[in-house]
């Protein structure tokens, strides 16, 4: 007989095989948890190391130009009403009569602007910067006119060569002139006076001055005398050529026209055209002398042997003749 028995055999013999599978598998399970962790410690070996620091977050390009890009503008509450009036609200106005006037900002007397000073300036003796524009310039000026702003200067009254004032315009449906003098004597060196002011333009009485010259001297010739006074006829009148009812404008309607009747000597003695152009042989010179002379000066010249309304009268002016205005009427 043996030492173990049959059945005995057979337990033994599972009890051994159920420890070598529970070996076998305690074996498998260690060997893949040591390969696991192995796999686990190469992996973070081959990590790359974080920073000490956590980097600060950089932005992005053109993300500055996008934040400092305009912004659109907003559209009044009337365009949005308009544009969707069932969703957008509009503000209600106040009444007029609610809204309170602005407060005016006060002005101090320095900084006043204009040509005209504030009266409490003027009280202070304040003074305030000239103003750069010309008309407010001579307006401002004591010494210039505002009636006279408009009319035109004249050398020959401002030289001496003339004597008398500048006068207001004149104006008479078509006749007038805009800067008329009226002048008292003419001549520089030796001033002839009128017997009554004359009332003429500049031009005129330019010419006027330079013509005494060459009638001083037909004085001395014919009369061995200055010449003391001067007498006229008309000078500005608005009226046609001769005072007649049809043709043309006489150009003493434009104070460009004198008539010449007499002259008084510094000797006494005295010439009339009416009689003077067939009076004494000193007279007949004289007279003719002049009209000659004013041939040369002035654009129209008419006398005794022009027309019969001009036996007492020479008559002067300087209008045009010819389509040049270079043509001269001398009768």
């Amino acid at each position: 007989m043996t030492l173990f028995s049959t059945p005995s055999r057979c337990s033994t013999m599972i009890l051994l095989f159920l420890t070598a599978c529970f070996a076998t598998t305690a074996l498998i399970s260690t060997a893949d948890t040591a390969d696991a962790r192995q796999r686990r410690h190469h992996s973070a070996s081959n990590r790359p190391a974080l920073p000490a620091v956590p980097p600060v977050p950089q932005s992005k390009p053109g993300s500055e130009s996008a934040a400092d890009a305009p912004k659109p503008e907003e559209k009044p509450a009337e365009a949005v009403q308009k544009a969707d009036p069932e969703t957008t609200p509009v503000p209600e106005q106040k009444p007029e009569h609610d809204a309170k006037p602005a407060d005016k900002p006060e002005v101090k007397p320095a900084e006043q602007l204009g040509p005209n000073r504030p009266i409490e300036d003027e009280a202070e003796g304040k003074s305030q910067p000239k103003s750069n524009d010309e008309d407010t310039a001579e307006k401002s000026d004591p010494a210039t006119s505002p009636d006279r702003v408009y009319q035109n200067a004249c050398p020959a009254l401002m030289n001496g060569e003339v004597q008398g004032e500048i006068i207001p315009p004149l104006s008479e449906g078509m006749c007038g002139e805009r800067s008329p003098l009226k002048i008292t004597a003419i001549g520089k060196e030796n001033p002839i006076k009128f017997a009554a002011p004359v009332t003429t333009n500049c031009t005129m009485a330019g010419t006027l001055a330079v013509w005494i010259g060459d009638v001083e001297k037909a004085a001395q010739k014919s009369f061995g005398a200055g010449i003391e006074s001067i007498g006229t006829g008309s000078d500005y009148q608005c009226r046609k050529v001769n005072n007649g009812h049809k043709g043309r404008v006489s150009e003493h309607a434009f104070a460009n026209a004198l008539d010449i009747m007499s002259f008084k000597f510094s000797n006494g003695k005295t010439t009339e055209l009416a009689t003077g152009w067939k009076g004494t042989p000193e007279e007949q010179e004289f007279w003719r002398s002049i009209h000659k002379t004013s041939c040369e000066q002035f654009m129209t010249v008419i006398g005794p042997d022009g027309d019969a309304a001009h036996q007492g009268n020479i008559h002067l002016d300087l209008g045009c003749h010819g389509k040049s205005c270079k043509a001269r009427l001398c009768q």
